[in-house]
């Protein structure tokens, strides 16, 4: 990177993310959902609604929240996806590695009764699994979850502009994780399905566990899960892009120019294909915390509010979660009508992993 370069990226993207605000001002509805101030998108998906089948926004893009006209667009042979990381090969399927349960009881042993959902267990647990998948050295697994954590940006990034010092994070961990990949099986995902395995599988165990109702069975843990996804997807805008001069909705779209369909969630909301493929693996590391948690306590209940993700208007996803919990009691067998607390009561002397000591060392933004 030269010297002049980084005052040159800045400057574009101050200049961007002010135009942002500039149209928000202006009352656009999709500019202030980009913004990403309000904790409920909702009523700012309302008016874009309100607006029209398919408009075009302050910003640039055309918007829509209509069912009728996403369908449409998504049908349209003229129109794709816009990727997270351009260049870089398609996002695959990821196997739920073995021994995810043994990784996610290191982690809680090591968290204690008191914890931060998203940087004590979420994402060490989803950089640690994608490290077995990948094969990736023991010694590497610290660097490889810093580069993940660094790219987590990266879907976010597509529509909303990033502070510099972010951007250029993003831009290190990316040239780490392809080095790090370099080495790893033949067969092993790219890293556009790494950073977005990751961090949407991260943010899918958070919010499965915000929203579970504890005690839980296994067959609950399963059906939370399999809920959260359908009510909180992990990407709330599906950015799209005109590959020809086409006309849709009335509207007359030219070769180039982006579009983005807007959904409120629930189990027919567009989904994108990469977050189709890796559903499967997001779904394994919730359900695995999930019955984790349950096996050990009987209350999981936030310790202070959640912090969200700056500028994170796709994603959505939390920054800091702290919970506490109320260790489940369990009749020592030695002497009838004893209770002892269980193993998640204790601070484990079990060394914490690479991954895990990599990613607590690390906090989210604030705002």
């Amino acid at each position: 990177m030269e010297a002049a370069e980084p005052a040159e990226l800045g400057e574009r993207l101050q200049r961007e993310h002010g135009t942002l605000w500039l149209h928000r001002l202006k009352d656009d509805p999709y500019a202030a959902l980009l913004c990403d101030i309000d904790d409920d998108p909702g009523p700012l998906r309302e008016r874009v609604l309100a607006a029209g089948p398919l408009w075009r926004s302050g910003p640039g893009p055309w918007v829509t929240a209509d069912p009728a006209t996403a369908a449409a667009l998504l049908a349209h042979p003229g129109i794709g996806h816009v990727t997270a990381l351009p260049g870089e090969a398609a996002v695959t399927d990821v196997r739920v590695p073995e021994g995810l349960g043994s990784l996610c009881a290191r982690l809680l042993d090591a968290a204690g009764p008191e914890f931060d959902l998203v940087t004590d267990v979420a994402e060490p647990l989803a950089a640690g699994a994608l490290a077995e998948v990948c094969a990736i050295r023991e010694a590497d697994r610290g660097r490889f979850a810093e580069a993940l954590a660094a790219c987590g940006v990266a879907q976010d990034a597509v529509v909303c502009p990033q502070r510099l010092a972010t951007t250029r994070r993003l831009r290190t961990g990316l040239d780490e994780l392809r080095s790090l990949l370099d080495g790893a099986l033949p067969d092993a995902p790219g890293p556009a399905t790494v950073v977005i395995a990751a961090r949407a599988g991260a943010d899918l165990v958070a919010r499965t566990v915000l929203r579970a109702r504890f005690p839980l069975s296994a067959r609950e843990a399963g059906q939370t899960a399999e809920e959260a996804l359908r009510a909180e997807p992990p990407g709330w805008i599906v950015p799209l892009v005109a590959r020809t001069d086409l006309e849709v909705a009335g509207a007359r779209i030219a070769a180039g120019e982006r579009l983005a369909i807007l959904h409120d969630g629930g189990p027919g909301a567009v989904t994108a294909p990469a977050h189709r493929a890796l559903a499967p693996f997001h779904r394994g590391l919730a359900e695995t915390v999930l019955a984790a948690l349950a096996d050990r306590y009987s209350q999981v209940r936030p310790a202070t509010p959640v912090v969200r993700r700056p500028r994170a208007p796709l994603t959505r996803g939390p920054a800091r979660a702290r919970v506490r919990t109320t260790a489940t009691p369990t009749v020592n067998s030695g002497a009838a009508g004893t209770i002892t607390p269980t193993t998640a009561d204790r601070r484990a002397a079990a060394t914490t992993t690479p991954a895990a000591a990599a990613l607590g060392a690390r906090r989210g933004e604030a705002r």
